[in-house]
């Protein structure tokens, strides 16, 4: 095992014990390496993912594909409707946002509390850690929405031991990639993850503002 598989089988390892581990997966690699390390600990592994139908946004054949090659199962979260979920968001957040992608976080994390998940698995940040980034736009946002729906998050990519080995920017993740490898994850292109349409920073911050005239009125 490599060390950044190390260090992730120690993060992972300190898991509450339980009969079954949600792990948030999607079309690219960093969640599918945590969940098949989670199997080498012996646990028990569910993906559940969003599921949008918008062309070119959606992962979900992709995920499928995944998930049956390692008969790992997964189970959709249904949702339609990212403009209509945008209030929420805001209300959660208060942060104004330039593409829809970031509402995502709330739907999944909505989602999961109706299924009943305590907390969920995911490889948020990993892009960030492998830069060397000091932050993070989207994280907190990430944050906010599962705090706001009492769904646990936990993020092994932050965790010190695996930031201790990306002392050097690498957007191409290589040890990501060569443990995905080692595992028998196919290559998977890193691809934007964008919500199709135009920049709404703008329209957002209006909203926002009003949003706070509402919360806040004379």
């Amino acid at each position: 095992m490599s060390p950044l598989g190390e260090a992730l089988l120690s993060a992972l390892s300190r898991l509450h014990a339980g009969a079954l581990v949600a792990v948030a997966v999607s079309g690219g690699l960093d969640s599918w390496v945590l969940a098949l390390l989670l199997r080498q600990l012996g646990r028990d592994v569910a993906g559940y993912t969003l599921v949008s139908r918008v062309e070119g946004y959606c992962e979900w054949e992709q995920t499928v594909a995944i998930a049956d090659n390692f008969d790992i199962p997964v189970y959709p979260i249904e949702v339609s409707g990212f403009e209509e979920a945008l209030p929420r968001f805001l209300n959660v957040t208060r942060t104004p946002i330039y593409n829809l992608h970031p509402v995502s976080k709330l739907l999944l994390a909505e989602g999961l509390a109706a299924r009943g998940i305590d907390y969920i698995v995911t490889g948020d940040a990993a892009d960030q850690v492998f830069r060397c980034e000091a932050e993070c736009d989207l994280l907190p946002l990430t944050q906010a929405c599962f705090r706001h729906c009492n769904v646990g998050l936990i993020t092994p990519f932050l965790e010190p031991e695996v930031r201790a080995l990306c002392t050097v920017p690498d957007p191409d993740k290589l040890p990501l990639r060569q443990l995905a490898a080692s595992l028998g994850i196919p290559p998977i292109p890193k691809r934007p993850t964008y919500y199709p349409g135009s920049n709404i920073l703008t329209y957002t911050k209006q909203m926002l503002e009003a949003l706070q005239c509402v919360a806040s009125p004379g």
